[in-house]
């Protein structure tokens, strides 16, 4: 099982985080350094000068072939719409992910396969975290690596499963329940980087039962845990998490984006605005210039931002755009009404700018005062609140964030690097995996499975008989039960038997429901999960000869299964099938 894998058996870490807006790799060795210290390196993939993560950027020809990744791409892409080349340049294609799309689209509107792009992504990456970690030690033994992968704490097991389907396409593991891959997610690794990298006096603060929010405001989602530290200032990290990880998986900083371009449709219309669509250089342009405004932008009243048009070209000159203006004008209030600008800049005022954001941080307020009651009605209280995440260096939502939560009994503080928090987490969760002792289950996890049928506790509807034998179907048998603290090595183990002798696969069906107690797997509110398939091998007569022994771990970053046969050998053959969300 791969998180009980020991933790000496490699030298070296490398956690790869993917994310909506930005990705970047991060190198640690197992050997500390002499103050007993991690020695965590976080690098830009495609050697950007500016920061230690590239755009998360992707580019391909026109017969689906790799060309490059991260700003490059973006460069190449520029380059050859100026020469009258066509490509596929993905941006934001994670966000595909979370609705489980099996295409991205690209900026033009075109579709290539969803596992394709994120898999050449995880190729990329690794590949240069491969190469760095050559120019530092020489050789390099793939199996002595401890892979890490940042998700987001929100996704589901689905989501899970095709991240680590991914990384085996990629190369980076040789099979799916890879020893060494593990799925770190992104706010629990931030947690541990925000204790390791706290000043001196700050850190002598968080002292034992000291109870910790970590707000992930990335790109595409905002998660959000909560932990009670189990260890002192000077000790090594240990905390277990207080309640469940939330939060939103539409309210990150390139829903700004999309806000902003609602702005632009009305703005300039239907015709014009397909035509910005069409045009991904001036799109690009466009996109680019209101990151900028969008990161410095603190919500001030006298705040004033300007964005150009001349990227449109002809199709948008000065009658055209005093027009646009007058018509925007007329049909808003003066506090959102926008001026024209020399010959093709229009300023918006701060309260339409406000506006792109104010739906994204009543979101994320509401959320975050749900879980502080949350804490509370376990008789606990947050003592901190620490804001990572690249949206989490907007100035705006810093002050959001202060103005409604700061008072005498929680701080609010914001790391040195909150865009690299993850990756640097993430390195550290990948050398001491266990430092999450524990983790609260969201919902209540069991199997579909027959039982010696009882007249007095089962309907008569659920009455089968097989091999002269009745049974109750349908019957919910519990792993896990909602609310429940799940240890990270902590496992549940049961036995199986196949109800036909000559069965040589065995499938173990799950199902996961918001309630604690249920009785059987058709009640309502009760989903299927997907499916333990186990190859159980050739047919026998006996069916006792073909016991399994199916272990489980709920406790860790995704679901962990093992089986094993009668004689105590592990069944190589054991993978689950999740469905669609779950």
């Amino acid at each position: 099982m791969a998180l009980l894998k020991d933790d000496t058996a490699f030298t070296h870490v490398i956690a790869i985080d993917f994310g909506t807006g930005a990705s970047g790799f991060g190198l640690a060795p197992r050997i500390l350094d002499k103050e007993g210290k991690p020695r965590i390196e976080v690098f830009n993939p495609c050697d950007d000068t500016d920061d230690q993560k590239t755009p998360t950027a992707i580019l391909f020809d026109n017969n689906g072939q790799f060309i490059e990744f991260g700003s490059q791409a973006l460069q190449k892409y520029a380059s050859m719409l100026d020469d009258g080349e066509t490509a596929y340049l993905f941006q934001n294609y994670k966000m595909h992910l979370y609705h489980m799309h099996n295409q991205a689209r690209s900026l033009d509107n075109r579709e290539l396969s969803l596992m394709l792009i994120i898999r050449e992504t995880l190729k990329y990456i690794s590949s240069k975290a491969i190469q760095k970690l050559k120019e530092q030690v020489g050789k390099v033994i793939p199996t002595k690596i401890r892979w890490v992968l940042t998700v987001p704490a929100l996704w589901s097991e689905e989501h899970k499963q095709f991240m680590r389907k991914a990384a085996v396409e990629a190369g980076i593991v040789d099979h799916i329940n890879s020893p060494n891959l593990l799925l770190c997610l992104e706010p629990e690794g931030a947690s541990i980087q925000c204790r390791e990298d706290a000043e001196q006096t700050l850190k002598e603060q968080m002292a034992k039962n000291s109870v910790v929010m970590v707000l992930d405001c990335g790109g595409g989602t905002v998660d959000i845990t909560v932990h009670k530290l189990l260890c002192e200032p000077n000790e090594k990290f240990l905390c277990n998490e207080l309640i469940p990880s939330s939060g939103g998986c539409e309210w990150g900083s390139k829903y700004v984006d999309l806000y902003f371009e609602e702005f632009l449709k009305e703005f300039l219309g239907d015709k014009l605005f397909t035509s910005y669509q069409l045009n991904a250089i001036a799109r690009l342009d466009i996109l680019r210039d209101f990151e900028i405004l969008k990161r410095k932008f603190k919500g001030n009243k006298d705040e004033k931002c300007m964005i150009k048009f001349s990227y449109l070209g002809e199709e948008l000159n000065t009658n055209k755009l005093q027009l646009l203006v007058k018509e925007h004008n007329q049909k808003h209030p003066p506090e959102y009404q926008v001026k024209l600008k020399g010959l093709s800049n229009v300023e918006i005022p701060s309260a339409l700018m406000a506006s792109f954001f104010q739906t994204l941080f009543e979101n994320i307020k509401n959320k975050v005062a749900q879980l502080l009651l949350q804490v509370e009605q376990k008789k606990e209280k947050v003592n901190f609140i620490f804001m990572v995440g690249g949206f989490s260096e907007s100035p705006f939502l810093k002050q959001e964030i202060i103005k409604r939560f700061e008072n005498n009994t929680i701080q609010i503080l914001v790391p040195r690097r909150p865009q690299v928090s993850v990756i640097r987490g993430a390195c550290l969760f990948g050398l001491s995996p266990r430092s999450i002792t524990s983790r609260i289950a969201k919902k209540t996890y069991g199997i579909n499975t027959l039982t010696t049928f009882d007249p007095e506790r089962h309907p008569i509807k659920k009455k089968v008989i097989i091999e002269g034998e009745e049974f109750s179907e349908d019957v919910f048998d519990a792993f896990v039960r909602k609310g429940d603290a799940v240890g990270c090595d902590e496992v549940h183990t049961k036995i199986y038997c196949p109800v036909r002798s000559r069965q040589t696969i065995m499938r173990i069906i799950f199902y996961v429901t918001e309630k604690r107690e249920v009785e059987f797997v058709d009640q309502q509110d009760v989903q299927q999960l997907g499916e333990l398939c186990i190859d159980i091998g050739k047919p026998l007569q006996s069916v006792e000869d073909k016991t399994v022994k199916v272990t489980l771990l709920f406790g860790t970053t995704c679901i962990y299964a093992t089986a094993t046969n009668k004689d105590g050998t592990e069944i190589k053959n054991c993978e689950f099938k999740f469905e669609c969300g779950q």
